[in-house]
């Protein structure tokens, strides 16, 4: 194998598909990159067994074949050269030639043959979904995937097909996201637990405004093709929470907030509320939400925010971290919140779009 390509788009895919490589693998060839020529271009892999990625980068292909070399190393070298054409080759003992100007380095590879490609998922299950709306359907479940092991189905996000609609939901049994999506091109329908970081790493592919992810599921895996790259991913096995029984579905109260407002009322309140277990208070009074905090050790918080109100007056507690999480994503200029007692879920949601939902949890006032 010998070819030719900038640094830059080198480094670009270096990258790409460096982000699914093991850093704690007990086999070695798990910390390496798959880099094999295809026409006009190279492919790079990357894969831990649990997640693969595969990208293309053009290239001068002078000779074809394969190599595979380190990635960390490779990424190393590759930030500090200048840019430029790079020179990449192999000989026959996997030793990899990489050279850029007067810079010369040789870097030991492994057979490639030995690299675990990336498997083929011809699954029944396909969709296509612009990648505008899957980037942002990503920002808004992602941050509620639990990060406990022992609920493995909880540690993903539920991809649900059925009927042509598309569901994305997330739940750490403290709150529980739930976006529904227009899809193209549906064929079968699905019920897949995605891990969070496969789809966290979806999110950073995904960086054109428009295009289209094409998405194909297999009974164990998932494969996302955006623009010329791959990610491959196995499933999570389990059953994920009945969480249509978690949304409430009436509701004896409402109010509509500024979100700008509510979300720096809130953040400024948390800095109070840090130590104590980030614990806000809103209350209805007069036209107004008031959020307030008290700490022991820091002192008092209180804010006021003009609102819509239906209903009798309320006074609840949540969490500010997860009040600024869902602000944070929810990209509208108003929320709606939907209430029917200080201890029962309340449901949020952007005000012009009910495609959103969030379930949150209240904690206790006192």
């Amino acid at each position: 194998m010998d070819i030719i390509c900038s640094r830059k788009d080198l480094f670009e895919g270096v990258q790409t598909a460096g982000r699914a490589v093991s850093s704690r693998s007990s086999l070695p060839i798990l910390s390496h990159l798959h880099i094999r020529t295809e026409g006009d271009k190279i492919r790079l892999a990357g894969t831990d067994l649990e997640i693969g990625v595969e990208c293309s980068v053009p290239a001068n292909v002078q000779t074809e074949g394969a190599l595979t070399a380190p990635a960390k190393i490779l990424t190393e070298f590759l930030s500090t050269l200048p840019d430029g054409d790079i020179a990449l080759s192999v000989d026959g003992s996997n030793r990899v030639s990489l050279k850029s100007g007067t810079s010369d380095y040789q870097i030991l590879g492994l057979p490639p043959e030995d690299f675990p490609m990336l498997p083929e998922v011809a699954g029944e299950t396909s969709f296509t979904i612009e990648q505008p709306v899957m980037r942002t359907a990503i920002e808004r479940t992602i941050f509620a995937v639990s990060q406990d092991e022992s609920r493995a189905s909880l540690t993903g996000i539920l991809l649900r097909l059925e009927d042509d609609e598309l569901q994305l939901v997330s739940t750490d049994t403290h709150r529980l996201c739930a976006v529904e999506c227009s899809v193209s091109e549906s064929q079968g329908q699905t019920r897949s637990i995605i891990p969070g970081r496969a789809m966290a790493e979806l999110h950073r592919i995904i960086q054109s405004e428009d295009g289209t992810v094409t998405v194909s599921v297999s009974p164990s895996q998932v494969l996302f093709q955006v623009n010329g790259t791959v990610l491959v991913s196995r499933l999570i096995e389990g059953q994920f929470p009945n969480y249509e029984k978690v949304i409430p579905q009436e509701f004896t109260k409402r109010i509509i907030v500024p979100t700008d407002q509510l979300q720096s009322s809130v953040r400024r309140a948390s800095i109070v509320a840090r130590d104590n277990a980030n614990r806000v208070l809103l209350k209805t009074q007069d036209g107004k939400l008031i959020v307030t905090a008290e700490s022991s050790s820091v002192g008092t918080a209180y804010e006021e925010v003009d609102v819509m109100i239906e209903g009798e007056d309320i006074e609840m507690a949540f969490s500010a971290k997860y009040l600024l999480e869902f602000l944070g994503v929810v990209g509208s200029e108003a929320i709606e919140m939907q209430l029917t007692g200080n201890l029962n879920p309340a449901l949020m949601r952007p005000q012009d779009d009910e495609n959103y939902r969030y379930v949150l949890m209240p904690m206790q006032i006192r």
